[in-house]
């Protein structure tokens, strides 16, 4: 399995906080990750990224210089600043189980390492796309499920079909909100 993108520092059955090994290692908004949820795994869909001081009380200040020239000046910013990422839960396959679009039966454990997703897992959960009404319930945005939209496209073997499919589920999702609708669905196409 490739490196890591987070570990997780706090868990409930809906959603997780992850901490990143560095900014770069960050995945992307509306991306899905996994991760050991005992006794199977989850899929979960980013649904913020944030970077910050490690310290609650210490706030970053400007120093009005490149990134380069301010690494180079500062090197300790580095062990000073952190990237975190939080993410709502959408899929689980328990042991030997094939991958279900549903909530695991317990939060994932603190300190477990989180993955980019594979595709299989990524079609799995999200055909048919029910997986879109969890994020809603989740008070998902739109930007949210139109990043998230288009990252089950990318992993998709059969695109066509799983724009209609997309399209559909938000239809049946937003019944007769038909603007928010139109809105969605040109934030989907890339």
């Amino acid at each position: 399995m490739a490196a890591h993108v987070g570990e997780i520092i706090a868990s409930s059955t809906t959603r997780f906080t992850a901490q990143c090994p560095s900014e770069e290692d960050a995945p992307d908004f509306g991306g899905f990750v996994v991760v050991e949820a005992a006794p199977g795994r989850a899929l979960a869909v980013v649904c913020e990224v944030r970077s910050g001081s490690f310290d609650a009380h210490r706030r970053p200040v400007a120093f009005g210089l490149s990134e380069e020239d301010l690494y180079q000046q500062q090197p300790q910013l580095r062990e000073l600043l952190t990237t975190e990422f939080d993410a709502l839960l959408v899929g689980y396959a328990a042991d030997g189980e094939p991958w279900r679009q549903l909530l695991p039966p317990r939060p994932p454990r603190l300190h477990r390492f989180v993955h980019d997703a594979e595709p299989e897992a990524v079609r799995a959960v999200t055909a048919g796309g029910d997986y879109l009404r969890t994020l809603v319930a989740g008070e998902a945005s739109d930007d949210l499920l139109a990043a998230a939209v288009r990252a089950s496209l990318d992993a998709s073997d059969d695109h066509s079909a799983a724009v209609v499919q997309a399209g559909q589920a938000l239809a049946r999702l937003l019944g007769d909100d038909y603007d928010r609708l139109r809105v969605l669905l040109r934030r989907v196409r890339p």
